[in-house]
């Protein structure tokens, strides 16, 4: 802050006897004022200052400034090459926060935006020369190039031509800078090593444009600077690796935590800043300070009861001063007491958010205290207290936002205040006087409060405009309204310095006038705002709204009026995310304005700049909008709102449109939604319900094609939930080619539509009427190189049959029009609408004799016949039926056919019944409608029981009404669920109460092998009287599983048997709602998954029977029950045995291990009341115990915690611990302790955790081990050492010896702390071989150093170096010069990245490096190897090292040597196989080539039996932006077999995916990131498909892979289902096995089960079973039926019905192969027919075999009934169909008439004779069963009666 306004006549200093001291770069306070160097009053305080701590610094910037205290700045700059992203600077506030967040420090573009292409240099002999090489863009070699020299040069070339090439060069670890460049003409200056070359020929091909383009340089070596917390100091300033930070508080706060906290590898620190929270308990003493509520300005915690004192001076008085004021009206409150005790007079109670006025006390010692209750928080308070005399007022302080003038506190002198620029005065007067009133010295008014008000009418020619509340966030639910008004003729301009609110929500409307009818500039909100507006009268109005929740810092506005000039308008602008086309502003100038790809134009008139030299329209905007169409060959999609976050609740939906016969293809820029609840759907046909892909969380994309289908057309649709918002996507497309398909033909009777055949285009075909089409109507040209339609050509059948719908409509007979074949039976269905009827007619109709269609009325043959035609009788007929469905029976001979039929039929209105309704807890099954003859059916929900008919059938006749009343669905007591997968258990009555004196039993029983599972869904009983009872099996087996009663919810039950029984019982009084349970059946395989017990492990997974878990508590647990269960298997009951335990917290135990822990009891869930436990602790005789408290809370006063320094309670008491305050460590002085816990019958608190070691005694505590070195020594007894020595290339810092002694408070210490190794700047190194490393490595080195390293070896030898790492940043060079100063001759300079890279070797036995570190970033540095090899000679060449991670083959160097070389497993190498020693004429040899280097491939294909895979540049990190791709391929018939040796690499982000197959179009084994990966991952084929890619930024160790040739493992050999047959004898991967029943048993589970793939080989499905069922339907020629169990016992209490159903025209011939029931109680009938009124054929019981069976219908019933005793092996028969055949047509019948309905067996017929004729023979006939059909006697006769006869 700057130094107040004096005002004339006034002089301020600082107290002459208080002596000024400079602490670093803070001024020291004073009491009454704050001085600076000078001596200057730089602040008046009130009492204690408030300070925000230092804010910290930007990345890549710096802040300015030395305080940070009330109403300070803090200024912020960036770096060189960096842009400023927020506010350049913030305010310390009252609140002790920042007005502002820290800002960030971006890398600028080279070019900025719009400043074009850069001037033509046609001379370039001016530009220095440079070490800068070009890279031919086309040319075979890369070469790296110094970034900050391409930046010189790009930017002071002023325009050279600069050469077309892509530089790549490294810079520091983490920094990633990558350089394109492209310049327009065909000549360009290349800058080389001597001078300047042309290169015109291969420039031709690049664009005319210039892209200069710099990722900005993220410095991964360190963490930032965290800050100081506010009201706190801190101990360390750098932030490197490795670092570590210490905080401590000021007087009266305390720290909340970590004390420490220490920059990780992983660049972010250990732990957040912490935070300085006000005591709940202080004593000031100091003549001023301030008091706050605890954790202000953020919530108070409940139950609080705090008490501060004030003392003073006992000559002074204390004045309080409210700064804020907010706690819980009523509830909680503040009381300020005029002394120091309890009892002392109370100055003010006070609560709510009115902010009090100042109180004085009447003498030195004031009272504060503060209790709140268990409930609501609020934000609290901020009191300043001073102290003054009694003849002077108290300190007035300095108002917030504002400036105080006067300083004198004197009896009758006056002080000033005066509000800073955008805030006005709310409360106080603007000067107060020191006056005596009523005995005591006062301010005569209070003092002056500014606030940043909520609108205003503003008439000053300029000003601020701030959001209320500034700088601090504004208020929910505002409506600010200002109006700024300027002299006629002048308009107004606003400029935004700062804006910031909640995106969406909290808005801010500009219009162009007085009031809010105004024209409409624009509604801001988030970020997006112009940098300026101007009116174009002279009024603006700005309307603030803000909604109830989140808020932001909001706005500072200047505005200004601005002068209109005299011959043009004034600058209008440019939209956000916009263009202005256009710079001339005179009268009648247009500009014009366009918006950035994605954007949209909220008006697109033209500005025209008018006579009155104002522009016609205000300036528009670019707006993102919520979907739109779009038609174009490229575009840019954008979420709404981008950049800034999307709204919620947004459905947005985009059409792309492109070209005919193009594709759309999709690259995502940008993409971060709500992960989970934010979507991006994109399709290709219109429907969202399938879409293409559904994207959603921050991982960017992959590009995607779309409109592969050829609607030439794509559609996005983005949708948002109520909730977070992200920056959502920048999406852009393009179009691309498809190829249109052949013509097809058409086929015959069909109508084909669509007459384009391109991609997209659809064809659709439809047939005839009568004709059926088979294959698919509708065809699409697919995309893509294939050309091909979808789908074949469909055709148009006329078959043996149809079943049609509809209101009309046409059938025809087979083939039509061709003849149709002989022994057809066809059957023809039609179905119309409900309550309609169906009219037939003939169009064509010709059939040869004997060939018949029979038309019935209704839905099958046995409804009324309306009609038998042949020849061509049904011509000029019309039929009608009397319901909506109608039956048709074709039937040829085997003779001669003919043309057919073609039937019309049509619909008309038939009378209907009245609706029936539905039953309560039931439903409609199925409604044909309410006309005569159809049916409505009814069901009840699960759980209930229908009472009554479940059909009803609406009767024929003249008055429509139902068969049968409306049935009922009731939840009945008990019942038998057999058979079911899944249903329902209802209390009777269900929801309503239950009945008294219940005994309700249900049973439950499934197929055997599955188990049942039970989920409540409602439970309330009379607790303790109406109980449910759950058995697992029958209930003689007395497994209770669980027995329950009263409203809580039970958890899911499951059995081990297949089956359980519910037994309910109720009393004779109160009765509840019950209970609905829902149960499920399922195959059970193993056992139940046992669950891991809280506070516990377990070891092992596996469920099957046989296999054990065992069980392990978490230190200071005890384990309740056996450690290890074992899954058991009995029948087809599986279950674990003992019961899984649990881990529960023991009250006390003897404890002797050499550590542990010790929990309350029922720790982590507070202890319970009344409990008395003791803990012994002992360890070995020589040592003793250290307590350390991890957590303590116990209820203060009535539970203790009591500790005896010895074995029992009669040892001496060490302490009694009770409260929240953690105790401090204690030791005991023997090896035991006693420990008892007491708490009392009430109140129960967390609890305690508490840690034991033993320590030796008389001992050290462990100094532990050394960085970059290592340890010599163990022991820690008295007089021990332990001395450290580091690793090569380190220096030792300290005392490398220490030794443990007696310290001066009678303790073991070690005489000196323990020693460090760094790394140094620079030193001498001696001897053959040796290391050289980077002051600090591996940590960054610091900037601004230089550092020479002097290698010197052995006389006859010379000097050879390696760089194992080499990593520095822009500007940091290291040179080596090959002697022992640095005017040697220079062997190399390097800088950037040069990992593995060798020196030549030097020509002596000396050689210097000089690093030298300038720039301002650091990097990791470099780790330098050297070693002493032998001179060359005329006939010898220099000896070779070996490659890093490689092999060198030969140790021969002499004259025409060749050294071979090869690499470890893993790597490849990079360079020549082998080199030559060559003679080289008057020189010394040399080798041919340089020697090769191994480095790690990014991919490849392998084809060995066994390999390594590496990531790149193991065992260093990878890098970022990777993506490598390696394919193994093994022989056929074998498998691979990976194992992780070991893998690291950021979570989430850079990821290693395993394809089991030859591309990543196979199924994906894993997808692995992290450090959670499989210790093994098997494929099922020969191949292997690996692709790990890495993101942008952090990257990690990276992985080693091993992989190895393995057979492919086969599943194991499925069991043969009893009564079933398996297909398939091969077990391998992917192989199928499939299951056939013998006829009569059903398949239960899957017929077909395939090997599956994965480390361990299953079979996808467990083998299924052959079960004869209970009943079912038969429609084969032939089959089988079998009682339930066969050849086993059947069950009890069957009734079991089979229904063969055969084609009408054949009966079913029964015959019995076994046969054995209990006699008369359980049989079988046998039924002709399908109804249980049908005619019994037979009804057989006991051991008999039944004869065989003729059923003269083509429907046959079997139904067996067994009770509920004795149980037999049931039966087996065989069925065969044969042709029905009639009995002799007994017509003509001379002389008289035959009555009867048909010839069919057991039909039966009566004759009659005419008048005057006598019956000779049976009156009656019945056609006998057989298979020649006869009637049971002779034909009788009529015969004429003799006269006289009676």
């Amino acid at each position: 802050s700057s130094l107040f306004t004096i005002p004339p006549g006034v002089t301020l200093y600082c107290s002459e006897h208080l002596t000024y001291t400079r602490q670093g770069e803070e001024n020291i306070r004073f009491h009454g004022c704050v001085c600076d160097a000078q001596g200057n009053v730089r602040q008046q305080i009130n009492g204690s200052t408030i300070t925000c701590g230092h804010p910290g610094n930007p990345a890549n910037g710096l802040t300015q400034g030395t305080q940070f205290n009330l109403n300070d700045v803090a200024k912020f700059v960036c770096n060189t090459g960096y842009r400023l992203e927020g506010a350049a600077q913030s305010q310390c506030l009252a609140n002790g926060q920042w007005s502002s967040t820290l800002p960030a420090c971006r890398g600028k573009s080279a070019l900025p935006r719009g400043a074009g292409l850069p001037p033509v240099l046609t001379d370039c002999s001016a530009f220095p020369k440079s070490s800068l090489k070009c890279y031919k863009f086309m040319g075979s070699t890369k070469e790296n190039i110094s970034a900050a020299a391409l930046r010189a040069f790009v930017l002071m070339a002023e325009g050279c031509r600069v050469c077309p090439w892509q530089a790549w060069f490294n810079t520091s670890p983490g920094r990633r800078v990558a350089v394109a460049v492209f310049i327009r003409g065909l000549t360009m200056a290349v800058p080389g090593t001597h001078g300047w070359t042309h290169s015109p020929a291969w420039v031709t091909a690049i664009p005319s444009l210039l892209l200069l383009s710099f990722l900005s340089e993220i410095d991964q070596g360190s963490c930032g600077d965290p800050g100081i917390p506010a009201y706190g100091r801190r101990e360390g300033s750098t932030f490197r690796h490795g670092d570590s930070l210490k905080f401590e508080c000021q007087p009266a706060f305390e720290l909340k935590g970590q004390k420490t906290i220490t920059c990780q590898k992983s660049s972010q620190w250990s732990a957040q800043k912490p935070v300085c929270v006000f005591s709940c308990f202080f004593n000031f003493t100091t003549p001023s300070g301030i008091v706050l509520s605890p954790n202000y300005p953020e919530e108070y915690g409940s139950s609080l009861h705090c008490v501060w004192l004030i003392i003073a001076k006992p000559e002074s008085r204390i004045h309080l001063a409210f700064n804020d004021f907010d706690v819980e009206p009523q509830f909680d409150f503040l009381a300020v007491k005029d002394g120091g005790t309890a009892e002392s007079p109370v100055l003010g109670t006070f609560s709510g958010s009115q902010i009090p006025s100042s109180l004085t006390s009447s003498g030195h010692v004031a009272r504060l205290e503060f209790q709140t209750d268990h409930s609501m928080e609020k934000r609290g308070f901020n009191i300043t207290f001073t102290t003054f005399r009694h003849n002077e007022c108290p300190d007035p302080g300095v108002p917030v936002n504002g400036k105080r003038f006067g300083d004198s506190l004197q009896l009758g002198s006056s002080v000033s205040f005066l509000c800073d620029e955008g805030f006005i005065r709310t409360h106080g007067s603007e000067t107060i006087t020191c006056i005596l009133k009523e005995g005591n010295v006062v301010w005569n008014n209070a003092v002056l409060r500014c606030e940043a008000p909520c609108g205003g009418h503003l008439t000053s020619p300029s000003g601020t405009i701030l959001s209320p509340g500034w700088p601090g966030f504004y208020k929910d639910s505002l409506s600010c309204a200002w109006v700024i008004e300027a002299q006629p003729g002048y308009p107004i301009k606003i400029t935004f310095d700062r804006f910031k609110t909640e995106v969406n929500y909290d808005t801010l409307e500009v219009r162009d006038g007085r009031s809010y009818s105004s024209p409409l500039i624009g509604v801001y909100d988030g970020t997006q705002v112009p940098q300026f507006l101007i009116s174009t009268s002279n009024y603006l109005y700005l309307l603030f709204t803000t909604d109830k929740s989140h808020s932001d810092i909001g706005f500072q506005i200047r505005y200004e009026t601005v002068k209109l000039q005299s011959d043009h308008c004034l600058d209008p602008g440019i939209p956000v995310n916009g263009q202005r086309h256009g710079n001339d502003f005179y009268v009648g100038a247009l500009v014009t304005f366009s918006c950035d790809s994605g954007y949209t134009l909220s008006d697109n008139e033209a500005l025209e700049c008018e006579p009155n030299f104002q522009w016609s329209r205000p300036l528009p905007s670019c707006e993102a909008l919520c979907g739109g169409y779009i038609r174009g060959s490229s575009g840019t999609i954008l979420s709404p709102g981008f950049p800034d976050f999307y709204p919620n609740n947004l459905n947005c939906t985009w059409t792309i449109e492109t070209s005919h016969g193009k594709g759309v293809f999709f690259t995502f820029h940008t993409f971060h939604l709500e992960n989970g609840h934010d979507y991006l759907l994109i399709t290709e046909n219109s429907s969202f319900a399938q879409p293409l892909k559904q994207l959603t969380g921050s991982r960017l994309p992959a590009p995607l094609s779309a409109g592969l289908f050829g609607n030439f057309s794509a559609q996005i649709r983005f949708i948002s939930d109520f909730s977070m918002s992200y920056e959502g996507f920048n999406i852009t497309f393009s179009e691309y080619d498809l190829e249109p398909c052949d013509e097809p033909e058409v086929p015959a009777y069909s109508i084909r539509k669509g007459l384009q055949f391109g991609v997209g285009d659809v064809l659709t075909f439809s047939c005839f009427p009568g004709y059926r089409l088979e294959g698919t109507a509708r065809i699409t040209c697919l995309g893509g190189r294939r050309r091909v339609w979808s789908s074949p050509l469909p055709r148009c059948v006329a078959e043996c049959g149809s079943s049609v719908t509809g209101t009309q409509g046409v059938l025809l007979s087979p083939n039509y029009p061709i003849n149709y074949n002989n022994n057809h039976e066809c059957i023809y269905s039609i179905q119309t609408q409900p309550g309609k009827g169906i009219q037939l007619k003939a169009r064509t109709f010709e059939l040869e004799a004997g060939d018949v269609l029979k038309v019935y009325d209704g839905s099958n043959s046995s409804a009324r016949l309306l009609g038998s035609f042949s020849r061509s009788e049904m011509l000029s007929t019309s039929i009608n039926s009397t319901s909506s469905s109608m039956w048709l029976e074709f039937i040829t001979n085997s003779e001669n056919t003919s043309k057919g039929f073609e039937l019309q039929f049509s619909s008309f209105e038939l009378i209907k019944c009245e609706d029936p309704g539905i039953p309560q807890f039931g439903y409609k099954v199925h409604d044909e409608g309410h006309f005569a003859g159809s049916s409505v059916s009814f069901s009840c929900d699960p759980g209930y029981t229908l009472r009554g008919s479940r059909v009803l059938v609406c009767l024929t006749g003249e008055r429509r009404a139902w068969d049968q009343p409306l049935p009922t669905c009731v939840a009945e007591c008990g019942g038998s669920i057999k058979g079911e997968t899944s249903g329902r258990i209802l209390s009777p009555g269900y929801p309503t109460p239950y009945d008294h004196n219940l005994n309700c039993i249900w049973s439950i029983e499934a197929e055997a092998g599955c188990t049942i599972g039970l989920h409540f869904m409602v439970f309330h009983t009379e607790e303790f009287h109406d109980v449910l009872r759950i058995w697992d099996g029958p209930v003689e087996n007395g497994i209770l599983l669980k027995e329950m009663s009263g409203s809580i919810l039970p958890g899911d039950i499951h059995s081990t048997f297949n089956s359980v029984i519910l037994q309910f019982n109720t009393d004779f009084f109160t009765s509840k709602q019950g209970f609905a349970i829902q149960f499920s059946v399922s195959t059970a395989t193993s056992c139940n998954d046992p669950g891991i017990p809280q506070n516990g492990s377990r070891s092992g997974d596996s469920k099957e029977a046989g296999d054990s878990i065992v069980f392990q508590c978490n230190p200071g647990y005890a384990l309740q029950g056996e450690a290890k269960i074992t899954c058991v298997q009995i029948e087809n009951r599986f279950f674990w045995q003992p019961d899984p335990p649990s881990c529960t917290a023991p009250c006390g135990g003897i404890l002797t291990g050499p550590a542990g822990v010790i929990l309350s009891p029922q720790y982590p869930e507070p202890y319970p009341p009344g409990k008395e436990c003791d803990w012994k602790l002992t360890v070995s005789p020589d040592y003793v115990i250290a307590l350390v408290f991890n957590i303590f809370s116990l209820e203060p006063g009535y539970d203790f915690l009591h500790i005896y320094d010895g074995p029992d309670s009669l040892s001496p008491l060490i302490g009694s611990f009770y409260g929240s305050q953690l105790p401090e460590r204690i030791e005991s002085s023997s090896n035991s302790l006693f420990l008892a816990f007491r708490s009392d019958a009430s109140v129960s608190n967390a609890g305690f955790v508490i840690e034991y070691t033993e320590n030796p005694r008389e001992s050290c505590f462990d100094p532990g081990s050394i960085k970059n070195g290592t340890r010599v020594g163990t022991d820690l007894k008295l007089g021990s050492t332990i001395t450290y020595y580091c690793d090569g290339g380190y220096d030792i810092e300290g005392v490398s010896t220490l030794t443990c002694i007696m310290g001066e408070d009678g303790k073991p210490a070690w005489n000196k702390p323990r020693p460090t190794c760094t790394a140094p700047c620079g030193g001498q190194y001696t001897g053959s071989d040796g290391v050289v490393l980077s002051p600090n490595y591996p940590q960054n080195y610091t900037s601004g150093q230089v550092c020479l390293y002097f290698i010197v070896v052995p006389k006859d030898y010379v000097v050879f170096g390696q760089f194992a790492f080499f990593q520095t940043a822009l500007n940091d060079i290291i040179e080596v010069h090959d002697g022992p100063n640095q005017h040697s001759r220079l062997l190399s300079s390097l800088s950037g990245s040069h990992t593995g890279e060798s020196l030549p070797l030097a020509t002596t036995n000396q050689i210097l490096i000089k690093f030298s570190s300038k720039g301002q970033s650091t990097a990791k540095g470099f780790h330098f190897v050297y070693q002493a090899v032998p001179r060359t000679s005329a006939t010898q060449c220099s000896s070779v090292p070996e490659p890093r991670y490689g092999r060198r083959l030969g140790s021969d160097f002499a004259v025409g040597a060749v050294v071979r070389f090869e690499c470890s497993a893993g790597y490849v190498l990079q360079g020549s196989r082998s080199i030559e020693c060559l003679t080289m004429p008057g020189a010394l040899a040399q080798w041919n080539v340089s020697v090769p280097t191994c480095v790690v491939p990014c991919g490849g294909n392998l084809t060995e039996r066994k390999g390594t895979i590496l990531s790149p540049g193991f065992p260093e990190p990878y890098l970022n932006s990777l993506n490598c791709v390696w394919k193994i391929s093994v022989p056929e018939g074998a498998g691979i077999q990976i194992q992780v040796i070991s893998f690291v690499t950021e979570q989430n982000w850079d990821s290693l995916e395993v394809f089991d197959g030859g591309d990543n179009t196979a199924t994906m084994l894993g997808s692995f990131s992290g450090t959670t990966v499989p210790a093994l991952l098997n494929s099922t084929s020969n191949q292997l498909y690996l692709h790990f890619y890495s993101d942008i930024s952090v990257s990690a160790a990276g992985f080693h892979l091993e992989y190895k040739t393995v057979g492919l493992s086969s599943c194991p050999e499925p069991p043969v289902p009893g009564n079933g047959l398996k297909v398939g004898e091969r077990y391998l991967v992917n192989d199928v096995v499939s299951f056939q029943c013998e006829p009569g048993y059903a398949l239960q589970g899957h017929s077909h089960i395939s090997c599956m793939p994965g480390t361990v080989r299953r079979w996808n499905y467990p083998p299924p079973l052959c079960i004869a069922q209970c009943g079912g339907t038969a429609e084969e020629m032939e089959g089988v039926l079998l009682s339930p169990g066969f050849p086993g016992n059947y069950p009890s209490n069957l009734d079991c019905t089979w229904r063969i159903l055969l084609p009408v025209g054949f009966g079913a011939h029964i015959q019995f192969l076994n046969f054995s029931t209990e006699p008369n109680h359980d049989f079988v009938e046998v039924r002709n027919g399908p109804y249980d009124t049908s005619n019994v054929i037979g009804r057989f019981s006991g051991t008999e075999i039944p004869g065989s069976l003729l059923s003269t219908s083509h429907e046959t019933t079997v139904y067996f009934h067994s009770d509920h005793s004795q149980n037999k092996p049931g039966f087996k028969l065989e069925y065969q169909a044969y042709e029905l055949q009639e009995c002799p047509d007994p017509e003509p019948f001379a002389n008289g008439v035959v009555r009867g309905a048909g010839y069919n067996v057991g039909q039966s017929i009566s004759f009659e004779c005419l008048p005057g004729y006598q019956l000779i023979g049976h009156p009656v006939l019945t056609c006998q069963h057989g298979t020649n059909r006869n009637w049971d006697h002779p034909l009788p006769r009529c015969e004429g009666m003799a006269l006289g006869s009676p």
